[in-house]
């Protein structure tokens, strides 16, 4: 619990001082993360403990929500353009990779039409990062879309997150950095949790 709260305030420290390595850590970690390389709980942490810290309306804030904004875009644009250039070749070797991705390309891939932002939207939301990109990519929609589909599943997720960590600020403000980050753990888990059931009943049906 000690190791938590000291790696949660180092971060602080360093986005509150801008922090260039810290800075642009903390976008590789968000770029990687689109590129289906997982950090649990590192982004979600910060996110929430950065608004429970400095408040919602602050510098803070506003330098890391720009920060993971330009992560995600870099992220998603990179796995767009490989798969738009290279499109079945770059598909077959991030299958090898990663086994279920084929599976849920096909998926999304007939979900993508004239209301792609949407569909890219829900997808990511859902946690199809990787995916909605390849697919986005791979029918060849256009980039803008995907752009869009990007900033608004930002929005909806991140700014949850950092509205999050502001409710706690006002109505828990003595809570401890790890009850936060243990909080974090439980509710995604549990979210995942459903999320993997649901999709399992459906399969069924």
């Amino acid at each position: 619990m000690e190791w938590i709260d000291s790696v949660l305030s180092q971060i602080m420290a360093a986005i509150n001082q801008g922090n260039t390595p810290a800075t642009v850590a903390l976008f590789f970690i968000v770029a990687l993360t689109e590129l289906g390389i997982p950090f649990p709980f590192i982004l979600d942490s910060v996110l929430v403990y950065t608004s429970y810290d400095a408040g919602i309306i602050s510098p803070q804030v506003g330098l890391v929500f720009l920060v993971v904004f330009m992560g995600r875009q870099f992220g998603a644009g990179i796995l767009y353009w490989l798969t738009r250039l290279f499109g079945n070749v770059f598909v077959n070797w991030l299958g090898k990779r990663y086994p279920s991705i084929p599976h849920r390309l096909a998926a999304v891939e007939s979900k993508l039409g004239n209301q792609a932002i949407w569909a890219i939207t829900i997808a990511r939301l859902t946690g199809l990062l990787t995916v909605a990109s390849v697919a986005s990519g791979a029918i060849g929609l256009r980039y803008y879309w995907l752009v869009l589909g990007v900033v608004l599943s930002s929005v909806i997720f991140d700014g949850a997150l950092l509205l999050l960590g502001s409710g706690i600020a006002v109505f828990l403000p003595d809570l401890p950095p790890f009850a936060i980050v243990i909080g974090i753990i439980v509710v995604l888990a549990l979210a995942w949790g459903i999320h993997f059931l649901v999709s399992r009943y459906r399969n069924r049906s």
